[in-house]
């Protein structure tokens, strides 16, 4: 029979750094038409879990090895997600992958605000994976805040995770007073602010995140 620590250890059999698993209770004061229940009717659980990038990266002259990681490990949690449907499948359940990053289904273009079907982040905090700091970024208590998030919907019913404490340290506002953009404000990131600053081309055309400094400002970019 199908257990939470059968999907933890299937998980991370796949390539995953952390893992966690939620129910759909847990989801139920997120924005309506974001919850798992709005994405599929039948839905029980949130299988959440990450893969931790290097903090080298945040000390190259160049946020070109940032951009480059972050689309490998977006792909990489991609492909997590479809194997984990082909094999939950298999066993007879019902598995809904969600895209680690594009496309959305909803985009403000006035305000530049883009949301994912299910947002990644409260999904993983959800399932114990980690707490979202006042920079709006998952802090994990071995990887910090370095974790890109993947997830898939199921429609089995399995033991969720404890949720985790509020790592962030309560009088600390580094990272806001870093942001160049003031785009922060404790609670939530103001899109259109911050993609002024961090989506940016190179004169070739090439896209590049430009700016990172509400993460490595943090003392969790750091563990």
């Amino acid at each position: 029979m199908m257990d939470s620590n059968y999907i933890k250890e299937l998980v991370y059999s796949l390539g995953a750094d952390v893992c966690g698993v939620a129910g759909v209770e847990r989801f139920e004061d997120a924005p309506r038409g974001f919850r798992p229940v709005d994405i599929y009717p039948e839905a029980k659980c949130v299988i959440s879990f990450g893969k931790h990038f290097s903090k080298s990266l945040f000390e190259a002259a160049t946020n070109a090895p940032y951009t480059f990681v972050k689309y490998k490990l977006s792909a990489m949690l991609d492909d997590i997600a479809i194997q984990l449907m082909f094999s939950l499948e298999s066993q007879g359940y019902k598995v809904i992958p969600i895209p680690t990053d594009e496309p959305y289904d909803y985009w403000d273009s006035e305000n530049r605000t883009g949301r994912g079907i299910l947002s990644l982040k409260h999904a993983a905090q959800a399932a114990g994976i980690g707490y979202i700091g006042k920079n709006t970024l998952l802090i994990n208590e071995k990887y910090g805040n370095r974790l890109y998030l993947g997830a898939v919907i199921v429609d089995a019913e399995l033991a969720a995770d404890e949720l985790v404490r509020n790592l962030c340290p309560p009088n600390c506002t580094l990272c806001l007073q870093a942001c160049p953009q003031s785009a922060l404000d404790g609670v939530t990131v103001n899109q259109k602010k911050c993609r002024e600053a961090c989506a940016t081309s190179t004169p070739g055309g090439g896209f590049v995140y430009s700016c990172n400094t509400c993460r490595t400002a943090c003392p969790f970019s750091k563990i």
